[in-house]
């Protein structure tokens, strides 16, 4: 089966190192836009939130326009532009009318290439942010993922702090350091372009080279030094108190896989059946269905240029956190020793492959998923390989992947009401 053929996307870098892919789909109606800048947060390096900050405040206003002024554009026409921040990049997403791509890209090439960074929406933004950091530090689940990122990696790893941001950084952080910020990390040769619709390639890439080719390709930014995530020997545990809660989350895990991984899809294929097909696989089928003890469990694997959490997550009552947390063990425990069983392995490669294409039956999906093709070098032809790449996760692909979640060597937060003796 055939998802997605190579033959009818076009890849192109402009001569200052932007890249390029297109996608015609002929009939749609619409065209999408999906972009990556790798200016994530794992450049902020001692000030957790500089990235996020940053980002936020690109489409509020350029050199050319006002916060006002690009909403009115963008609405007198029916279309979309946003900037969402992440660790590893930012995504910069648009939609619009195919006769509209131009002024599309014109507004999303302002943002990127020439952000003003107004001092009224500097601090316009400024308090939202803070705001959404006091809210976070008040909620259990959001206290227990960060408190285990200090467990399951060292100081200085961008999985170590906070996504959002520290409260007090994002108070303290200046114009001058959002400007600088992107002065020094936002470049072309950092940048991808993924255009899915109703259009012509050769056109669109002209219109693409009108919009950002005049973007100075710059100095290339390199990626800070990045320490090797935590090996625990043995379990490391954190309570946090939260007041006022009456409902404990626990996060128990360890760092992942990188997205380029050869080990990759084995993982992802043991994280679906250890705790996401169905009824949240293993985990939620156990701790959650049969036991009734939590409120949600699951798991999650988070693979990308580094390799992110491996963890499990569930909202217990907090008489249950330990029975949870090794009922959670258990079937950990039980993949790694016996595996699949077969039925449960065939639905989960007929899942994969079917939800991927179900992905693709929007212009949305495959725009995001040539994104994501370019941004880890996977190559055009990756989604003709996909099918066969997941039959080739077998039996004991599983186990070996399953053992590379210690048992033993676990980091474990929990955060909630105050422990009782």
């Amino acid at each position: 089966m055939t998802l997605l053929a190579a033959d009818r996307v076009t890849r192109t870098v402009l001569p200052n190192g932007l890249t390029v892919l297109i996608r015609p789909s002929p009939g749609s109606g619409s065209v999408v836009l999906h972009g990556y800048v790798k200016t994530g947060a794992l450049f902020d390096g001692a000030r957790p939130g500089l990235a996020r900050f940053t980002a936020s405040t690109l489409v509020h206003g350029t050199a050319r326009r006002s916060a006002l002024q690009i909403a009115e554009d963008l609405e007198g026409r029916g279309a979309s532009l946003n900037v969402a921040p992440g660790l590893e990049q930012v995504a910069v997403t648009g939609r619009a009318l195919p006769d509209d791509l131009p002024v599309l890209l014109g507004l999303a090439a302002e943002v990127v290439t020439e952000p003003a960074f107004p001092a009224d929406e500097v601090e316009k933004v400024r308090g939202r942010l803070v705001t959404s950091a006091r809210v976070s530090a008040l909620d259990t689940r959001y206290v227990a993922e960060r408190s285990f990122r200090g467990l399951a990696y060292p100081d200085g790893h961008p999985h170590a702090q906070p996504p959002d941001g520290e409260e007090a950084v994002l108070a303290a952080l200046s114009r001058d350091d959002l400007q600088a910020f992107h002065a020094r990390h936002a470049r072309p040769g950092a940048t991808l372009l993924a255009i899915v619709g109703d259009i012509d390639a050769g056109a669109v890439l002209e219109q693409v080279a009108k919009a950002f080719g005049g973007w100075p390709a710059g100095t290339a930014s390199t990626l800070p030094a990045i320490p090797e995530p935590r090996s625990l020997e043995r379990p490391a545990r954190v309570d946090v108190a939260v007041p006022g809660k009456s409902q404990s989350d626990l996060v128990l895990g360890t760092p992942g896989v990188r997205r380029n991984d050869p080990e990759y899809y084995a993982t992802m294929v043991t994280n679906l059946l250890l705790g996401q097909l169905g009824l949240m696989g293993r985990i939620g089928e156990n701790v959650r269905e049969r036991q009734g003890m939590a409120y949600y469990a699951f798991s999650d694997l988070r693979a990308g240029l580094l390799a992110g959490p491996w963890w499990v997550k569930a909202g217990v009552s907090p008489a249950n956190v330990e029975r949870a947390a090794e009922a959670i063990l258990h079937e950990i425990r039980t993949l790694q020793r016996d595996g699949p069983r077969v039925e449960e392995l065939a639905d989960a490669r007929t899942f994969l492959v079917g939800s991927l294409a179900v992905r693709l039956e929007t212009n949305q999906g495959v725009a995001q998923m040539l994104a994501d093709i370019e941004l880890f070098g996977l190559g055009l032809d990756y989604l003709e390989r996909y099918p066969a790449i997941i039959a080739g996760v077998h039996h004991e692909d599983i186990i070996r992947a399953m053992r590379r979640f210690p048992a033993d060597g676990y980091a474990l937060a929990v955060a909630g009401p105050a422990r009782t003796a």
